[in-house]
């Protein structure tokens, strides 16, 4: 069997890996492996491949751009590379960019699409990703829905039942995976001298976020009040702007921050802070596993069992409910809270279901 997998960013190595190290001991199947090169910041994507053992990718150097113009750019060079390969199956993971035009190649080339996360839904179309996420499952030929609730999602919208599995969730596997090696590797608490449970995360990236000058305002306002110190791993484009706004200064000394970090130092300081805060899907996901409390800068989620779970909670940019939750979610009583908390994204086995759905496809 072929495979092509399309990646384009860094929380899609993530999330690939675990099956791409299963798919490396098949035999029958050979893989090559895209990336559109989405995140396109050179030395931290080495650091992800090295320590995630990933394979060498077809590495496309696709860049930014308009959110048109990256995918357009995407698919053209896509297109190129799987009808070099011609597989059987192209496979593509989450809601990016690069997912779209992968899954886009692939389909008008007549070739097969399997969707990892498919079914997803924020109900929100101002939102880039729900497009993209909509428009992927319904070219889709085969659908791995992470939940119950992605699986009538998908029916709900009319597709047929035969062409979705309901897999659990991949990035359960990546977590559990790769946290343990970073028990064993990651010196991030030691080197940022901080201790367990005495700060709280923050990671902050979606455009509605951080390209608006009075709601990144907010978000720093909030921070600068909370009980604990805070450790903020900086995206590119919310550096650029906190610049830009000259709100860098206004963080002060409770505010550490940080270039962005290899996924082994994200994961020890994901487990081992008093609370989270985040605009990110995939941490939201991440922090229920690890089971530390998490407090979401969005009014939509595409993950709504963490919420019904209590693990997160939607505060948009209201600095006072980011306030409150964040030191409510801190204390020693709401983490005894957590650890009683099952994951409904399964046990870490979505990978395996996933190749074995796949390779049930040949027969």
């Amino acid at each position: 069997m072929k495979l092509s997998i399309v990646v384009g960013t860094r929380p899609q190595l993530i999330k690939i890996s675990p099956l791409i190290r299963r798919i490396e001991k098949e035999r029958d199947i050979r893989l090559q492996f895209i990336d559109t090169g989405q995140h396109y910041d050179y030395e931290l994507n080495k650091t992800f491949y090295d320590e995630l053992r990933l394979p060498a990718s077809e590495f496309l150097d696709i860049g930014s751009g308009t959110p048109g113009e990256q995918t357009g750019n995407a698919l053209i060079a896509v297109e190129r590379e799987i009808i070099k390969f011609n597989p059987d199956l192209a496979l593509v993971i989450g809601d990016t960019n690069s997912a779209l035009a992968g899954a886009l190649a692939a389909v008008k080339q007549k070739i097969p699409v399997g969707h990892i996360e498919a079914g997803l839904r924020s109900f929100d179309r101002r939102m880039p990703e729900e497009i993209n996420r909509i428009i992927v499952d319904h070219v889709s030929d085969h659908l791995f829905a992470p939940t119950k609730n992605a699986v009538n999602n998908l029916m709900r919208e009319g597709i047929p039942k035969d062409k979705i599995f309901f897999t659990h969730d991949i990035t359960v596997d990546a977590c559990l995976e790769n946290y343990e090696i970073a028990k064993e590797k990651s010196k991030i608490l030691e080197k940022l001298n901080i201790n367990p449970r005495d700060y709280v995360l923050v990671t902050a990236h979606r455009q509605e976020n951080v390209d608006d000058k009075r709601n990144l305002e907010k978000l720093v306002n909030a921070l600068t009040k909370l009980e604990k110190p805070t450790i903020f791993p900086v995206h590119p484009r919310t550096l650029k702007n906190m610049k830009a706004f000259s709100l860098l200064e206004k963080l002060g000394k409770n505010c550490t921050l940080t270039k962005p970090l290899g996924y082994f130092d994200f994961l020890m300081l994901l487990k081992n802070a008093a609370c989270v805060v985040t605009d990110s899907g995939g941490v939201q996901k991440e922090a229920l596993i690890l089971k530390t409390p998490c407090v979401t800068i969005r009014t939509t989620t595409e993950w709504p069992e963490t919420i019904k779970l209590n693990a997160n909670v939607l505060v948009g940019l209201d600095g006072k409910r980011i306030i409150n939750e964040v030191n409510r979610r801190s204390n020693n009583e709401f983490h005894r809270a957590m650890e009683d908390i099952k994951s409904p994204y399964g046990e870490g086995k979505t990978s395996e279901s996933i190749l074995d759905a796949i390779l049930g496809l040949q027969q």
